[in-house]
């Protein structure tokens, strides 16, 4: 029986070890806060004393006008509420699904860090989304959404250090296990972020590249093809990419137009909390249909944080999912980080196993970084 829990013993990969866990969190954890208190949903949340999800929104939803009638404005609340938990503000009642709070909204020492640093495109973008907040929670549609109005929005914040060394640590792992030149599929390749590191680190992979819009084809074509003049360079060809769009695919919920078995391992990063909750095995049993048994689909995406801490267990990356969780929220179409025991039960149900290492681990990093093998 192999062991679902995070490859805790494996060393950290060599592209992450600059990158400092966590540093959105700290760096944007004062932000969110204070959006929380001049929002005023600590204050409403003080004058219920003991309250479950259902009456913060009655409340909000009087003062100051949060429309809680469609979209995922409700599950925002739930988010702020499990954040707060985790910082100290709330604290779970005994009756389960209830909360109250334990203090005021003076931060307490370790929420203001003072050697956050620069900001990177993570930052940039989350403080974007927050600024979004207030309008989206009062009813406005979803201001961010995959078009050409956003790319450069999307490029800064795809292309953040971080997401590169998580890509470079996925690209590695499955080159290891797939062998000499395979063939490679980049679901939502978005700006290209991920096909460049791909051409850069898997020179001999053939490059398929898919998406459910054509907003970013343009960048995404120019990137590869600088990677493959790199690659020229220094004498290592590689194979040009073929491209997929709208007219091939309409997104999640549509079958990928690929047969059984065309690939050799896939690249999935960024997108999965695009996929609606109830299509999520539907979307990954497709993955797993074009994937060549035996090979890797590697995922790159945030756990949402357990209460019992077992696959989400640092304390800054756990605030770091829930603050990037509750800041794209005002994007079109974004469902949330999903839970990941649910995750590893899905995966295993649909015929993956683990093989970030030989033991079996799903996923490492927090529940971040994900290597599935078709069985």
């Amino acid at each position: 029986m192999p062991d679902w829990t995070e490859a805790a013993m494996t060393p950290m990969p060599e592209p992450l070890r600059g990158i400092r866990q966590g540093m959105p969190g700290r760096r944007m954890l004062p932000e969110l806060l204070s959006l929380v208190v001049r929002e005023g949903v600590l204050e409403r949340s003080r004058a219920l004393s003991v309250f479950g999800v259902d009456e913060l929104c009655e409340a909000l939803h009087r003062d100051p006008g949060y429309d809680f009638s469609r979209g995922n404005r409700r599950r925002m609340i739930r988010l702020l509420i499990d954040l707060l938990v985790e910082c100290g503000w709330l604290e779970p009642a005994r009756s389960g699904d209830r909360w109250s709070c334990r203090r005021d909204g003076a931060p307490r020492p370790g929420e203001n860090p003072a050697d956050t640093g620069e900001s990177d495109g993570q930052t940039d973008f989350f403080r974007r989304c927050l600024r979004l907040v207030p309008g989206y929670l009062r009813g406005k549609e979803a201001p961010i959404a995959f078009d050409a109005e956003n790319v450069r929005v999307w490029e800064e914040f795809l292309g953040c250090d971080e997401f590169q060394a998580c890509r470079t640590v996925l690209l590695d792992r499955m080159a290891l296990i797939a062998g000499a030149s395979p063939s490679l599929l980049d679901l939502c390749y978005g700006p290209g972020w991920g096909i460049e590191r791909a051409m850069e680190r898997w020179p001999e992979a053939r490059i398929s590249a898919i998406d459910f819009t054509d907003a970013f084809a343009g960048n995404a074509k120019c990137r590869a093809e600088r990677a493959r003049a790199r690659n020229a360079a220094r004498g290592r060809p590689s194979a040009p990419v073929e491209w997929f769009g709208p007219s091939d695919w309409k997104g999640f919920g549509h079958p990928l137009p690929f047969p059984e078995g065309a690939f050799g391992a896939v690249l999935f990063s960024c997108g999965d909390p695009y996929i609606r909750p109830d299509e999520r095995d539907a979307v990954y049993a497709d993955l797993r249909r074009v994937l060549v048994p035996g090979r890797t689909l590697g995922i790159m995406t945030r756990g949402y944080p357990d209460p019992e801490h077992r696959h989400v267990r640092s304390y800054w990356p756990r605030v770091t999912a829930l603050i990037h969780d509750f800041s794209e929220s005002v994007c079109t179409g974004w469902h949330g980080f999903p839970d990941v025991g649910e995750n590893r039960e899905m995966f295993s149900r649909l015929g993956f196993r683990g093989a970030w290492n030989p033991g079996g681990a799903m996923s490492i990093v927090d529940s971040s970084l994900w290597i599935l093998k078709k069985g």
